[in-house]
């Protein structure tokens, strides 16, 4: 009777556990909490900046052997950085030392106080290595002196910084316990409403609605990339030149300046730019939840856990924020993967057909395409599938994306000069790699992307992969993300690549862990790895993601250029070239003008308006070689030489000879990383 009573208590139990009620309680519980536990407390009053804690060392005061100090800024790594900088005279000869200000016990050796490590960066300081010692301990005492035991570099605020917004204030509320347990509440949410009858597309809608909302707010934010504008300018070309003139000698294939060509129709500004790449970007995940039921018939609890991953990713977030095309080619990736792995299972005239037209769309929008076809190809023959199934749609999609082929091997062919300046100045911005060495920089992104955890959980879907008889689903996209990881290490050798790249891919592997075989593990168990491979993302030591909403310490240019359009001076020298992108389009913004192309003269220097405004870049960073500080000197002084000049010059790139010149010259404001200064027509 006993065992007879157990039985039927479990069966009740079961069954009100499986009532559709019950979990949409339980996941509107669990979401409640996580908003709960995400929801600012009310704005305290600030009883300590970094400016009070360096006292008496203000803002422009000497630190030691004539080093004036910068105002603080918010570094990469939850850390704060202060710029230490000196000019040639009795003190000694001209220097820039960079310090950071990071946790105790984070950077081993360094010198510490009672909350805090501060140490110099020596690939970003330039001056001898007692100057170096003697500022770093003038910080650290200085710091020292007023720590009483605080907290965190990134919770102290900067005496001029903003409140942050709404969003930014909920996003930094993810630290300690919070970082592990909001994450899994959220996970078990999207796993519940995804097991309901009809949870794919509820699911997919408020994935979708989260998505969005993640990466549309505070879109107005400056450029800080030159890459971006250049991407705007290219898109404001008219259609022909995108297609067929100037369009084509970007980097990139003509796909994605088509999309800025259409979005141009709404206005030029920063937010309307951005936003085709935020709406692709919140697509990902709904993408993910449709591929999964492609294949599967359904994705439930283990793909609505897989697409939450994309959706809330602090790296996928960033880069939806950007004027790129990395998510709308994820976007693509993660259909053609999944279209590939439902002919896996049987024929279909829909899916090839579909097949066919993404495969030319990935050649069209990114020049990762062919080794996420080969990876694609190689999960084929990993799962022992005919290949015959996917060749014909590759085939055709292969060939209406010849063209866009045919551009990537003229722009190997054009980047080999680059290759050539990366290997003689390995500390440019795409840096000069050993595929190894590459391969390692790779593996980083992917992990910032989708998390450790979800790693470790593709790598265990994609072996029981193997061990499924004829189980492709999710060696599929496993094998699209490991080509283009190794491929995109390898082409460091010849061609002008970046580790970030990879995350036009790595949301792939999402898609592959929705996909998981359920025959030798239930989906009940993949669902709970999931839960806490998601609930482990936000631990790992990396730019929080409240960062992606305020302004950016290097997106000077607006202020520059307000200056600059309110003086006299008609020309304009940036000492970089990417400078002088950035500066046309503000100058272009600031005077009511569509945001375009300038005209271009043989010098290379811009023309803009009637005004006849001019912008000279001393320096093609792609072209330089062992002569081009002082090439870009003499160049600085006849435009010195014709009258009274405007010139900005960045940290990240001092000429020597060029800082000697300027050094003479009157600062007109001085930024965090930059500064413009005015020199007159007799500076020598």
């Amino acid at each position: 009777m006993a065992e007879r009573g157990l039985r039927g208590a479990l069966r009740r139990a079961r069954a009100i556990a499986e009532s559709p009620w019950i979990r949409v309680l339980l996941a509107v519980t669990s979401l409640l909490a996580a908003s709960l536990l995400l929801w600012p407390e009310t704005k305290a009053q600030r009883l300590v900046t970094w400016e009070d804690l360096v006292h008496p060392l203000a803002p422009g005061a000497v630190v030691a052997r004539g080093y004036h100090l910068s105002p603080p800024r918010r570094g990469e790594e939850q850390d704060v950085v202060f710029t230490a900088r000196r000019e040639a005279g009795p003190d000694g000869p001209g220097g820039r030392i960079e310090l950071h200000v990071v946790d105790r016990g984070r950077w081993p050796g360094v010198r510490e106080t009672k909350s805090f490590g501060v140490a110099y960066e020596t690939p970003r300081s330039q001056a001898p290595i007692e100057d170096l010692e003697a500022v770093t301990q003038a910080l650290r005492d200085a710091i020292d002196r007023n720590d009483t035991g605080l907290g965190s570099p990134s919770s102290i605020p900067l005496a001029a910084e903003p409140e942050p917004p709404l969003v930014a204030r909920v996003l930094a509320r993810l630290v300690g316990v919070r970082a592990l347990v909001v994450p899994a509440l959220l996970a078990v949410a999207m796993g519940l409403l995804g097991s309901l009858p009809r949870g794919d597309a509820i699911v997919a809608a408020a994935l979708f609605g989260l998505g969005l909302v993640l990466r549309i707010v505070h879109l107005d934010l400056p450029f800080v990339h030159d890459q971006d504008v250049q991407r705007l300018f290219t898109g404001a070309l008219p259609m022909g030149e995108i297609l067929t003139g100037k369009g084509l000698e970007d980097r990139h294939p003509p796909l994605w300046f088509v999309v800025l060509h259409a979005a141009g129709t709404f206005g030029g500004s920063e937010a309307v730019m951005r936003a085709p790449a935020a709406i692709a970007g919140a697509l990902l995940s709904p993408a993910i939840v449709w591929g999964a039921r492609l294949v599967r018939g359904r994705a439930g609890a283990l793909g609505a856990i897989a697409a939450l991953v994309v959706t809330v990713s602090p790296e996928l977030v960033a880069r939806s924020r950007e004027v790129s095309e990395i998510p709308l080619f994820g976007l693509l990736v993660v259909v053609t993967c999944a279209l590939a792995a439902r002919l896996a299972k049987g024929p279909s005239r829909a899916a090839r057909l579909g097949l066919a037209v993404s495969t030319a769309l990935l050649a069209w929008t990114y020049y990762l395409a062919p080794l996420v076809i080969a990876g694609v190809l190689l999960g084929f023959v990993a799962a022992r599938k005919p290949l015959w199934r996917v060749a014909h749609p590759i085939g055709v999609g292969a060939a209406l994306g010849a063209p866009a082929f045919i551009l990537l091997g003229m722009t190997i062919v054009r980047d080999h000069g680059a290759r050539e300046v990366a290997a003689r100045f390995p500390e440019l911005a795409w840096g000069d790699s050993a595929p190894g060495g590459m391969l390692g920089y790779v593996i980083e992104e992917v992990v910032k992307c989708v998390g450790p955890g979800v790693i470790y959980l593709g790598i265990g879907t994609t072996l029981f992969g193997f061990l499924v008889p004829r189980c492709a689903g999710a060696l599929v996209p496993a094998g699209a993300l490991l080509v283009a990881m190794i491929g995109v290490s390898y082409a460091s050798g010849f061609a002008r690549v970046q580790p970030y790249y990879i995350a036009a891919v790595a949301p792939v592997l999402a898609l592959a862990v929705a996909l998981a075989p359920e025959e030798r593990v239930p989906a009940w168990l993949w669902s709970i790895l999931g839960v806490v491979a998601v609930s482990t993302f936000f631990i790992l030591p990396r730019p929080r993601p409240h960062r992606a909403y305020l302004p950016d310490v290097d997106a000077c240019m607006p202020r520059f250029a307000a200056i600059a359009a309110g003086r006299s001076e008609k020309r304009i020298v940036t000492v970089a070239h990417y400078d002088a992108t950035l500066l046309a389009y503000y100058l272009q913004r600031s005077a009511n003008a569509p945001a375009e192309w300038p005209r271009t003269e043989v010098s290379g220097e811009f023309v803009l308006g009637d005004a006849g405004r001019r912008i000279l870049p001393l320096v093609q960073v792609h072209r330089m070689d062992e002569t081009s500080d002082e090439a870009a000197r003499d160049t600085l002084l006849a435009a010195f030489a014709e009258g009274p000049t405007l010139v900005i010059e960045r940290d990240a790139f001092v000429l020597a000879p060029v800082h000697d010149v300027l050094a003479r010259c009157e600062v007109l404001i001085e930024a965090p990383t930059a500064r413009l200064v005015a020199c007159g027509g007799e500076a020598r």
